[in-house]
């Protein structure tokens, strides 16, 4: 039975069922901090229909955004498998549900099955490669297409042609501020590639979104697929 999360359902019968038991579907609202930095990350979070977002928070407040986590992975792996120290602040982006189980728990299964290690890595690499890639199109391309790759992985993993952000949230994504959010949006608008208006975004035309997005869009896409099949 497909649990809506690509971890949970790339595991095997024996590995699913050591850890069902475990699991918790919890409802996650906007703006929910799960894991602040610092913190010890106590429970791994599997989305379902939210998306999650790992920012980087400086001295003076100023955050900047490292990668958003939708069903093809999940927050937490790799704390299972080491240090459970979070290094970053991961608060909910979209609302929505998701699967939730104790670290512990995660890691004592994980040191029974070499699958389920292979399983927790592959997926956290795919979640890494997100950053790796974010950190270059932060500092390599203009906001405008990097807001057209975001709404593009975001409907991937929402199904759904409506966006629920704030600007707050789209400011943080982008590292701008929110009257910059507001021109870029408006000018996609225009273009009639999507609608907006405070706290959501509706796209009318994907397809004007893939030419506007940089070619990072399908660089992640295309990377996380070749990892998750290797």
């Amino acid at each position: 039975m497909s649990r809506i999360n690509h971890f949970l359902d790339s595991l095997d019968a024996q590995d699913m069922a050591a850890i069902a038991p475990r699991l918790e579907r919890v409802t996650l609202k906007r703006d929910d901090v799960l894991t602040e930095a610092g913190a010890p990350v106590t429970h791994v979070h599997l989305p379902i229909d939210c998306i999650l977002s790992v920012v980087t928070v400086m001295l003076d407040g100023a955050q900047i955004e490292s990668r958003t986590i939708g069903r093809e992975s999940g927050y937490g792996l790799l704390h299972a498998l080491g240090s459970r120290i979070a290094y970053e602040t991961m608060l909910v982006q979209v609302p929505g549900d998701a699967w939730r189980i104790a670290t512990a728990e995660l890691q004592a299964a994980a040191a029974k099955s070499p699958a389920l290690t292979r399983a927790i890595v592959q997926h956290a690499q795919a979640s890494q490669v997100q950053a790796a890639r974010a950190a270059a199109c932060n500092a390599l391309h203009p906001a405008e297409r990097r807001l057209c790759r975001w709404l593009l992985l975001t409907q991937d993993r929402l199904d759904s042609d409506l966006v629920p952000l704030t600007q707050e949230h789209l400011s943080i994504m982008l590292g701008v501020q929110r009257t910059t959010v507001t021109g870029i949006a408006t000018q996609l608008q225009s273009r009639g590639a999507i609608r907006y208006s405070r706290g959501r975004i509706r796209i009318l035309d994907r397809g004007a979104l893939e030419t506007c997005a940089c070619e990072c869009y399908a660089a992640i896409q295309d990377t996380v697929r070749r990892v998750l099949e290797d």
